[in-house]
């Protein structure tokens, strides 16, 4: 009988920010860096998001080292390219945390070439499973996007299509075309 050591958030935040782990169940994940391609669109959905989100007040948007604590005991930490979190979840701020203790409300991923859909569906169906409200997975190798949103069937988006904050970010709306440049 084998015996596996589980991690938990603290352990995981005393390696370090350099540390290229999440933190699945317990167990440490490796998480390799993104294609440029990939970290470009990441940017393109970055920058209106943080100037929309700053202009109103509606509280903080994280990058591809920003841990989110989606569960506990086992503890999972997801990093997603993305993150929005609400300033009534973090009204003091995030100066003073280490991971953020809860789920974000809005998780963005961007799929590289290496990255494979299923996984990368298992995560986004892992971040609603803990109280995300919407995940965005876009998938800059054929220009799509796909929404996950609570109670609701994913759906997919073209180039044509625009990606909207909902209810999370109502107002908020970006052209995949605006995304998906060369």
């Amino acid at each position: 009988m084998s015996i596996t050591k589980l991690y938990t958030a603290e352990d995981l935040a005393a390696m370090g920010s350099d540390a290229p782990f999440e933190l699945i169940e317990g167990e440490l994940i490796e998480v390799a860096p993104s294609q440029g391609f990939s970290s470009e669109v990441s940017l393109l959905v970055a920058m209106p998001l943080l100037a929309f989100v700053r202009s109103r007040g509606l509280g903080h948007v994280t990058g591809e080292s920003g841990g989110y604590v989606l569960s506990r005991d086992p503890d999972t930490v997801v990093a997603p390219d993305i993150g929005f979190i609400s300033t009534a979840k973090v009204p003091d701020g995030l100066r003073d945390l280490s991971f953020i203790p809860f789920p974000p409300d809005l998780a963005i991923e961007i799929m590289s070439r290496t990255d494979r859909y299923p996984a990368t569906e298992r995560k986004a169906r892992r971040y609603l499973e803990a109280g995300t409200r919407l995940v965005w997975v876009l998938r800059p190798d054929n220009r799509t996007a796909v929404v996950f949103a609570a109670d609701q069937l994913p759906r997919q988006l073209s180039i044509l299509d625009e990606l909207d904050g909902g209810d999370v970010l109502p107002g908020f709306r970006l052209h995949l075309t605006d995304v998906f440049t060369d």
